[in-house]
């Protein structure tokens, strides 16, 4: 990348088209502006390592935005051609580096450097900062939102649930951890695709959800439990204000009406923090299961239901690299009624048991 001031980045990255026109006969092509908001910087170099694969199928300029404590406030840029590996160039890169208090400088140059004319994604990476109106002042310009729920605390669904309900009329919102909760809906809708299955919803009564837990985690259990909870809940109409809980180490349980609700925390090392291993549903005497075999790639997935013969099916899933799943949002940049409505149900469902902030840092107020 090169260094150069802010006034200088449009001219920059011409000379570099202009270098690349003459070298390659290379075209300036973009589909987008994706801004990452990169809220930790030791997340700078993964993020950036997603963004030079997304643009391989989806050209951009990219803007990431990280920052720093420190004195004097300045804002540096660097620029770079997004260019893959004995490939063709695919885009612009622009890095805005902030110290200090020059933070709050970043969405006016963020929206100066977007492309005109061109949708504007927003990509928060990590977790949503308390206390904090960055975030509302970076998606104003925004027409797709993308955050990861699953690097947030279970608090932070009522936090994601407000900002959807602010966004209606002014942008989308995407959620990693839903776009990969996706294949596990599937199997727990194939459970009941069938006259036998669907009678067997009548009486549902228990489920439990397993999750690979945090270090240290002091949740009851991880934010993609509680959308799927949230999901299920949806779906069977269970109130929310209904439900009722208990909470032991390692375990927590949410009643409502019949149906009781346990999460069970697990470690496993071979996945990510906060990733569902198992989902068990029973109705009377009829059982069905998703597993997560050794291998985190494969799960199991069984159905017990009277009178019906249904052989147990072993199944690949993909992978769910983070860059794939940005792609699926921007190639789909609408709103997502499903996911709205369970997270909705799922954040007042756990709000509960969601630890929260009992001030505001001091100074603020």
């Amino acid at each position: 990348m090169s260094s150069v001031s802010l006034d200088k980045v449009e001219a920059a990255l011409a000379r570099l088209w202009e270098e690349e026109s003459r070298s390659a006969g290379g075209s300036h092509a973009a589909l987008l502006t994706l801004v990452a908001l990169v809220s930790e910087p030791r997340l700078l170099e993964r993020a950036e390592k997603v963004l030079a694969e997304l643009v391989r199928s989806q050209p951009a300029r990219t803007i990431t935005a990280v920052w720093h404590d420190g004195s004097p406030p300045s804002i540096t840029a660097d620029v770079a051609m997004h260019r893959p590996p004995g490939g063709a160039v695919c885009g612009e890169a622009i890095r805005l580096e902030a110290i200090g208090s020059a933070r709050d400088w970043l969405p006016g140059n963020a929206e100066r450097l977007a492309l005109p004319d061109l949708p504007v994604c927003v990509w928060w990476v990590g977790d949503l900062p308390d206390f904090d109106n960055l975030f509302d002042r970076m998606v104003v310009g925004a027409d797709l939102v993308i955050v990861n729920s699953g690097e947030m605390d279970l608090r932070d669904l009522q936090k994601l649930s407000s900002i959807v309900t602010r966004a209606k009329g002014r942008f989308a919102v995407a959620d990693l951890t839903w776009i990969r909760l996706r294949t596990m809906q599937d199997m727990i809708a194939r459970f009941f695709d069938d006259p036998e299955g669907q009678d067997c919803l009548l009486d549902l009564n228990r489920i439990v959800i397993e999750v690979a837990p945090k270090p240290d985690e002091k949740d009851a259990t991880s934010t993609q439990a509680g959308l799927l909870f949230g999901w299920i809940a949806g779906v069977l109409g269970v109130a929310p204000e209904q439900v009722q809980w208990k909470r032991g180490d390692g375990w927590a349980e949410a009643r409502a009406g019949k149906m009781l609700a346990r999460f069970e925390q697990k470690p496993r090392s071979d996945v990510r923090p906060g990733v569902i291993t198992r989902v068990l549903m029973e109705a009377g005497t009829a059982r069905f299961a998703i597993e997560r075999q050794d291998d985190p790639r494969v799960y199991r997935w069984s159905r017990e239901v009277p009178g019906v013969a249904t052989p147990p099916q072993t199944l690949r899933v993909g992978a769910f690299e983070e860059a794939s799943l940005l792609a699926r949002c921007i190639e789909r940049p609408k709103r997502d009624l499903l996911f709205e409505t369970s997270l909705r149900v799922g954040s007042r469902i756990v709000l509960p048991i969601a630890p929260r902030l009992s001030a505001l840092p001091p100074g603020e107020g």
